[in-house]
Order: structure tokens, then sequence, then C-alpha cells
């Protein structure tokens, strides 16, 4: 079997991110052939010095780290800046999607315990199904990616206990039942429900997207289909307010791809040091972060993954990024004091 790229995107949680690549190499290494590891341009809780620390961590797995100029979190550039190949490799995994010469790509979050070849179990069955849609009439049904689907914990549709991520090709309601399901169930983002309905966005309903925590995505399908080359939205960026992925992933249904549902557990485990199953609020609230990271910290060593001693160079290194992120932010500081 052909071997598939990975991509992973680092903002902060070192510990997380060694935790993610070293248990996804232990099961699914056979399957790897490079690993894209996207060092987000600004770090949270400005811990820029870990960066040398997980590449220590990392130092015996094939991988590229790549650097964007641009940085978005959870929005996205204008589309007018789309033509520019910097402006669009600040999208997550975006990279990735255009470097790699592989026919799939694996995504993951960087804050993911392996515990399974999931990566493997996916792939296998992506061929399968890749090879019936290839042999269909046109390539109807080709796969574009597999892994868990819908944002089920938003979707009134969900609650109204009529639609999962199992169901969501044959759950079609109309633009009248879709807005009184909001209506009834007023999900967190509502108000772009009814903007999407309006704009008769109904099928895939407006929280259905591929999540990007561990997922395969069709290479070849990307590429022909999303922008520089074709016309739909990269996966990268919130275009309609929702989350990663939506647009895309309304898009290509609706040209006739197929998307595999493939929840991850008991595979993998996301956010597994987190008190709360979500490792989004960690960038947000600094002693969650630190008390997760110890947790990942501790499943390291304890499982023998990285050395319990870090060499005085290493130590020496980060002393010097701290020393230089700590001038830059008083001078910053000490500008905008003077300026007024």
């Amino acid at each position: 079997m052909n071997q598939i790229d990975v991509c992973i995107n680092y903002y902060g949680k070192p510990y997380h991110t060694a935790v993610t690549l070293l248990t996804l190499w232990k099961h699914s290494s056979r399957h790897i052939h490079k690993i894209y590891l996207v060092i987000e341009k600004i770090q949270p809780y400005y811990q820029y010095d870990a960066i040398p620390l997980l590449k220590y961590f990392l130092k015996d797995l094939p991988i590229e780290y790549v650097y964007p100029q641009y940085f978005y979190y959870s929005g996205n550039p204008e589309e007018s800046w789309l033509a520019d190949p910097e402006k669009r490799y600040g999208l997550k995994y975006q990279y990735a999607l255009e470097k790699s010469d592989k026919e799939f790509l694996f995504m993951s979050h960087n804050d993911c315990l392996y515990e399974d070849d999931l990566l493997g179990k996916m792939l296998t069955t992506a061929k399968e199904e890749t090879a019936v849609g290839n042999a269909s009439k046109n390539g109807a049904g080709t796969v574009a990616g597999i892994g868990l689907v819908g944002q089920c914990w938003n979707c009134p549709a969900f609650s109204a206990k009529l639609c999962d991520g199992s169901r969501f090709e044959t759950f079609v309601p109309t633009k009248e039942e879709l807005k009184e399901l909001v209506d009834t169930y007023n999900p967190p983002r509502a108000h772009i429900h009814y903007k999407l309905i309006d704009r008769e966005i109904i099928h895939p309903l407006p929280e259905c997207r591929l999540n990007e925590y561990a997922c395969l995505i069709n290479v070849p399908v990307y590429r022909k289909n999303v922008v520089p080359t074709g016309d739909i939205l990269p996966f990268g960026g919130s275009w309609h307010g929702t989350d990663w992925g939506a647009i895309w992933f309304h898009s290509l249904f609706n040209r006739g791809y197929k998307f595999i549902n493939f929840p991850f557990e008991p595979h993998m485990q996301h956010a597994p040091f987190s008190n709360n199953g979500s490792g989004h609020r960690a960038d947000t609230e600094f002693d969650l972060y630190k008390n997760s990271e110890e947790g990942a910290k501790t499943y390291l060593l304890s499982h023998n993954l990285i050395p319990k001693d870090i060499p005085f160079s290493l130590k020496l290194e980060r002393q010097a990024i701290r020393t230089k992120h700590q001038i830059r932010n008083v001078l910053i500081k000490l500008k905008v004091k003077l300026m007024g």
C-alpha cells in the first residue's frame, strides 16, 4: 500500500504535540512518508522557546518544518488574497495540501493520543471506497475525505434526534423545516444558521463538516477543485462563519464527492489531558493550558517516549529565545507609551 503524508499545525502545546506525533508514529509509521509540521507565526503565551524542545523530542521522525508568514487563527484572509501563495499558506493545512505528492494527506490536531492504527484503518476504507467510485460512471462518488463528520453538538437536527454523522447524506430538510429546527432548539450559532438558510445553504446542514481532529483528505480531488486550481474555497478558513472546512465540505459534497463518517474513538482520544475534552479553551485559559501540558509530559515520561534529561545546550537555546522576546516586548511597550 502506498504511503501518505501527514500534516499538523502547531499552535503551542509542545508536550501534547509530542504525544500526538510519537503515538501516531508508534502505531502508523509504516503508512507515513513525510510529516508537515506547520509552526504558526504567532504562539500562545509567548512560548516560542518551546519549539527547539519539540524538535528535540521529534528528531527521529521524517518532519518538514513549515513557517508560514501569515496567521489567521480561526479566521481567514480576504478571498482576493488567495492568489498569493504565502497568504494561502497561512491557512491551516493548506501548505501540505498543495505540496504533498501523495494520494492522501492525514490531518490531525496537535492534542491527540493515538492508541491504535487509526490512520491505517481509515486509509484501507478510503482506498476501497475510492476504487468503487473510480469504477463508476464519471467517477461519481469518489471519496474526498474520511473522518468524523458533523459538529453535531452544535446542530438543531441532532438535538431533535433527526440526524448525525452517519445520516447526514439522507436527512435533507426543506428550507422551512430547517428554519423551524433552528427556531425550536436555538443552537449556539443560530444567527449564522439563519443567514445560511436565507442563502439556500440547506444541505449538508450548516454545522456539517469533516472534522480535522483526525481525517484523511484525497489530495488530487482537493487540488482539482480548490483555489488556486479550482474555484472552491480552501479547507482552512471559516468563510461563512461556522468552522474550518464547512464550506469546503458543503461545496464538494454538492459536486457529487463522497465523505465517509469514521469516528476516531476508540482508536484515538482527542484532548486526553484536558478536564473538559476540548483543547480549544486552553488557548485562552493559561491554568488549563499548563495543567494539561503537565499531563501530556507525565504521559510521555511514563511511557519512555522522551528522555528525562534535557541537554544543557538546549536549555541555553531556550533561554536565549525567552530573553529575545522579553526584550522585544519591553521595546514594543516603550514605543507604544512614547507614541501616546
